[in-house]
Parts: C-alpha cells; sequence; structure tokens
C-alpha cells in the first residue's frame, strides 16, 4: 500500500507542476487546450491516467486484489458488477459536473485525478471485500 501511495503522491505532484506550467508560462499552448478540450482530456488519459493505472497495476496489493476477484464464485461476481458499475457511474458523474461548470484549473484537475484514483481504489477495494463475504458465507 506505501508503494502505491508513493506512486500517486509523484504522479500528482508531477500532474501539478504540469498544470503549474500550463497557466503560468506560454511552455503550453493555453489557447489550443481551451479550443481543444476535448482532444487535450484525451491527451491527459493516454499520458496520464493510463500509466498511472498500468504502474498501480504493478503493485502487490492490486495483484492481491485480482488474486481476490480471480477467486470469486459466479454469484458473488454479479453482485459486484453491479456494485462497480455503480461506483464508476458516481465517479464520471462527478468528472463531467466538474469539467462542465468549473473552468480548468489546479483544483480541477487535482479534484478530478482524486476521483478516478478513488474510484480505482474502491474497485480493487472491493474484490477483497466481496471475497472476505464469499469466505464467510461458504462457513
Amino acid at each position: 500500500m506505501k508503494q502505491l501511495v508513493a506512486i500517486v503522491s509523484y504522479y500528482i505532484f508531477g500532474y501539478l507542476l504540469f498544470w503549474t506550467f500550463l497557466h503560468e508560462t506560454d511552455l503550453f499552448p493555453k489557447i489550443w487546450v481551451q479550443e481543444n478540450f476535448s482532444i487535450a482530456i484525451y491527451i491527459w488519459i493516454f499520458f496520464f491516467i493510463i500509466p498511472l493505472m498500468l504502474i498501480a497495476v504493478g503493485t502487490e496489493y492490486i495483484k492481491r486484489r485480482i488474486s481476490d476477484f480471480k477467486s470469486l464464485n459466479g454469484n458473488t461476481k454479479w453482485p459486484l458488477y453491479i456494485l462497480l458499475f455503480g461506483v464508476w457511474d458516481l465517479m464520471f458523474g462527478f468528472a463531467f459536473l466538474l469539467f462542465l461548470y468549473f473552468e480548468i484549473s489546479h483544483v480541477t484537475m487535482i479534484v478530478a485525478n482524486a476521483l478516478f484514483i478513488t474510484g480505482t481504489y474502491l474497485t480493487f477495494q472491493s474484490f477483497s471485500v466481496a471475497k472476505k463475504l464469499q469466505i464467510s458465507q461458504e462457513k
């Protein structure tokens, strides 16, 4: 877990530097980002979110959670899928409202990152909870 926290904190720090350069200097094309926001979000996902998820998947914590998920029986997986659909529907809804009603700022991007990181953490934590429930029901 410490490794995952370190990765996330390094990521947030680097991302904060990136957005500081974007907003406070002329190193990045601010006007292009504002006019082509949908493309900028895809770039953000490709260069920041996907690498973070790939790094996180390599941690021991996530490997153990995936092992918990793989060992679940079919009866336990369907309620878990419904729960995860609700979690991610909530995360995407919050992110959509955040981007729709607030201008792109440091706070907006930090909150958006926190939403997706929280959603990912809750996803993998729910694998562990589902496994514990399955074991308790079998006893």
